[in-house]
């Protein structure tokens, strides 16, 4: 096969894996959407296996993050070339893990033929898992999120995170591919088996587990509130006390509908609520009034033991006596949108002075606070951390019964990512088996239950309240109890297959040289 050849395969995968997810949603190209590029890899060396998968994975990388591009132009102040250069940038760091992929199939491939894609899922959710920890940690649009509007499949996320849908819909594609690239019948025959063995056994476990009822400790009505302020709008000083106002409207609307616990998104207070006590009197005077808590995300400036001030991202819960009775402060930050990794050779080398001057350097909070409201226990995380199933479960495991995730999506628009961003965060809450309350500034706003299906939720841009009640959960699942024992297990299965494939090719060498 030529080089070209092998490339426009490659390509044609990447499009594939673009078109799985929002805002295209064709979800069932997941399962085949990997085939090209394992057709692309059979008889390629690992080096030309490095260039296939980065020309997949940029392809996909650049339809998924194009949002990219109008984030920077209009909050960094980035011309157009420089924010398309910067995407398509952005987009290539994305592919490096398809093109880790496809290099490390194609040494399999050299050593054990067709055969090699038997070892495919695992090689590619252990590049996918890798995307969690490398390049400041970016784990967005992995495979399995595609999945989140089919309930059956996704259930063994309660087992497996996200990584478990994404070994299944790969393992799909290798079963095709093996049948494609097998010699015998008998090997065709496997290649289709296997996967649907697997699949059938996972929709099974996933329909059990939808019909079974989850023991539940008492419910409370909440109130989501979205007030959908513009993001050029959100900081505006002579709109602040409005902003306040609109929300507030919103809660009371909430209230006279039976919500009994309100929530407002990411930086829905622009006010430190310590260093502005006028303001903090209002939600005060909402919450006393109405015999509410109101959950809210506020920042805040604490001096630490050296007497440093440090800045965190961060949400409270205010009781109905207008305490503050909860403080989280946000544990994953944004590179590049909430601290600078690396300050001076941004600052010096990208000419996009706005937005390195608007990123305020927040410093991560370390614990998964929770706190308890009408004796149920809550937990919030804020935003990126929705994309992280790793941080999430400390929620559960630190007894929060409710989960909810607090962020503000205003900077992207009517873009694709909103939606992304919400299929993702959808996954938690089947991964740990709780209610999962989503509070957007823009939207998607929504209430989820334990299996990830939406009960109620709001459109983009859509100025409302959502009012519904969530229930207490304390069953531990299984990922929340143990974490990501399956990711690293597939893993070691990889690392395992790369000695092996090693020594294989490295005795047949031998072989060859000595005859």
């Amino acid at each position: 096969m030529t080089l070209n050849r092998r490339l426009l395969l490659s390509a044609l995968s990447g499009i594939l894996l673009g078109l799985s997810f929002p805002k295209m949603s064709l979800a069932p190209v997941a399962f085949v959407a990997l085939v090209p590029l394992l057709v692309a890899l059979s008889g390629a060396s690992p080096r030309v296996g490095l260039l296939c998968g980065e020309v997949a994975g940029a392809v996909q990388g650049f339809l998924l993050l194009f949002w990219v591009d109008e984030v920077v132009s209009r909050y960094g102040g980035a011309s157009p070339l420089l924010a398309l250069s910067l995407t398509l940038v952005l987009a290539l760091a994305f592919g490096l893990f398809v093109a880790a992929f496809g290099a490390f199939q194609a040494h399999l491939g050299a050593a054990f033929g067709p055969r090699a894609l038997l070892l495919a899922p695992f090689a590619f959710v252990t590049c996918e898992f890798s995307r969690e920890y490398l390049l400041f940690g970016f784990p967005w649009c992995l495979l399995g999120y595609s999945q989140v509007d089919f309930p059956e499949l996704i259930q063994v996320a309660s087992f497996t995170a996200v990584h478990g849908v994404s070994f299944l819909l790969v393992s799909a594609s290798a079963g095709l591919g093996h049948v494609l690239l097998a010699r015998s019948p008998f090997e065709r025959r496997l290649g289709l088996t296997l996967p649907a063995l697997l699949i059938s056994a996972a929709l099974g476990f996933g329909h059990s587990q939808l019909q079974r009822h989850v023991a539940e400790d008492g419910s409370i009505s909440v109130g989501v509130i979205q007030a959908s302020i513009p993001q050029d709008q959100k900081w505006e000083t002579a709109l602040l006390q409005s902003n306040i106002d609109r929300h507030l409207a919103l809660s009371r609307e909430a209230v006279q509908r039976g919500a009994r616990l309100i929530v407002w998104p990411e930086s829905a207070i622009a006010y430190e609520l310590d260093l502005y006590p006028e303001v903090r009197d209002q939600i005060s005077a909402l919450t006393s009034t109405e015999a509410v808590f109101l959950l809210a995300g506020n920042d805040d400036r604490v001096r630490d033991q050296a007497g440093v001030l440090r800045s965190f991202v961060g949400a409270k819960l205010i009781s109905p006596a207008g305490d503050i009775v909860m403080r989280y402060h946000k544990m994953r930050l944004v590179p590049f949108g909430e601290y600078l990794p690396v300050p001076a050779l941004v600052g010096d080398l990208l000419p996009i002075q706005r937005l390195v001057d608007n990123v305020s350097d927040f410093t991560a909070g370390k614990d998964p606070t929770t706190a308890r409201a009408f004796g149920t226990s809550i937990g919030a995380f804020i935003c990126y951390e929705a994309i992280f199933p790793s941080l999430v479960r400390r929620f559960p495991m630190n007894g929060a019964q409710i989960l909810f995730n607090l962020t503000n999506d205003g900077w992207y628009g009517t873009s694709a990512a909103p939606y992304q961003h919400y299929a993702m965060a959808r996954f938690r809450a089947v991964e740990n088996r709780r209610y999962l309350v989503r509070a957007a500034n823009t939207g998607i706003s929504a209430i989820i239950d334990p299996f990830g299906r939406e009960l109620a939720r709001t459109e983009l841009m859509e100025q409302r309240a959502l009012v519904g009640d969530v229930r207490a959960i304390s069953e531990m699942t299984f990922y929340a109890r143990f974490g990501d024992v399956f990711a690293w297990s597939v893993s070691a299965v990889s690392a395992l297959g790369f000695v092996v494939a090693t020594l294989f090719r490295r005795g047949r060498s031998n072989r060859l040289a000595a005859s």
